[in-house]
């Protein structure tokens, strides 16, 4: 699980009601459904989550902008530069 933060802003009655709606939409009358529905439009307007420095995310990344392939064999051998 990630990570989270609590932010309080505040936003117009207006803007309030249409996000409440939107989430009620999506994702219906659930908990959590207001801060999924906030998330949601953030990532698509701000990109995704930033890449972390290090770990499993950043050696999956490697593999998308490389023509190399894995195939079963240790990760060790198949990132190593023949």
């Amino acid at each position: 699980m990630s990570e989270k933060e609590v932010i309080k802003v505040e936003v117009p009655k207006w803007l309030a009601e249409r996000l409440r709606k939107y989430a009620a939409e999506r994702y219906g009358l659930r908990r959590g459904a207001l801060s999924k529905a906030i998330v949601e439009i953030l990532e698509r307007e701000l990109g995704g989550p930033q890449p972390s420095a290090g770990g499993l995310d950043r050696l999956v990344g490697l593999g998308l902008s490389s023509p190399r392939r894995w195939n079963g064999e240790d990760l060790a051998e198949a990132l190593r530069d023949n």
